[in-house]
């Protein structure tokens, strides 16, 4: 199942598209499109596919059969998710957030900081959602996703680090990396990007 049938079959079954409206997931938001217009440097192709509840946007980039992830926060923030669907959507429904997830370097006391960090927001959204884990492994199932392990979290930070896929605004500067912490040099064009489209 390569990414585009994995999205029909998201879009197609209806229990599932509502279910991960509660992993902050949200197809019905694509409608209203990000909350700015938005572009890659390279000037690939993007398709929102759904939105979350602080108004960020998960977009598809280019046109192949395996479509890298993308994320463009309401606040400034942004970067690659994975270089897949596949990926993208485990991290989606296996951490309590992508910002949970890239909160700290994931080397940190030996990642055990990080790992500590999500293990309290995950116990925090049971305390109102107890079905978090059964919901987890219906999805997967489903999908035919992978867990999330340290090994994909450690994908996810390298791919927010990934510059190529840093999204600019309608006056082509760059958005602010995923990692907050994050010490990064200028990236920006020399002058602004002026055809910023997204599909």
């Amino acid at each position: 199942m390569n990414d585009r049938e994995l999205l029909d079959r998201i879009e197609g079954t209806p229990w599932i598209e509502d279910l991960l409206g509660r992993f902050d997931f949200d197809l019905y938001r694509r409608d209203y499109g990000p909350v700015e217009p938005v572009a890659l440097a390279g000037g690939e192709p993007l398709e929102m596919i759904a939105g979350d509840g602080g108004g960020g946007a998960f977009l598809l980039v280019g046109d192949g059969p395996q479509k890298p992830m993308l994320y463009v926060g309401s606040e400034g923030e942004g970067g690659l998710v994975a270089t897949g669907l596949r990926d993208g959507m485990a991290l989606i429904i296996g951490v309590s957030s992508l910002h949970d997830a890239t909160a700290f370097p994931v080397d940190e006391d030996d990642g055990r900081k990080l790992r500590n960090w999500l293990a309290a927001a995950d116990a925090e959204i049971r305390e109102d959602w107890p079905e978090l884990d059964a919901a987890r492994t219906r999805l997967r199932s489903a999908l035919d996703l992978r867990p999330v392990d340290d090994d994909l979290v450690r994908s996810l930070h390298e791919a927010a680090a990934d510059l190529r896929y840093r999204p600019f605004n309608e006056e082509g500067l760059p958005y602010r990396s995923m990692l907050g912490w994050a010490d990064e040099p200028w990236h920006g064009p020399d002058r602004p990007i002026t055809h910023l489209t997204t599909t």
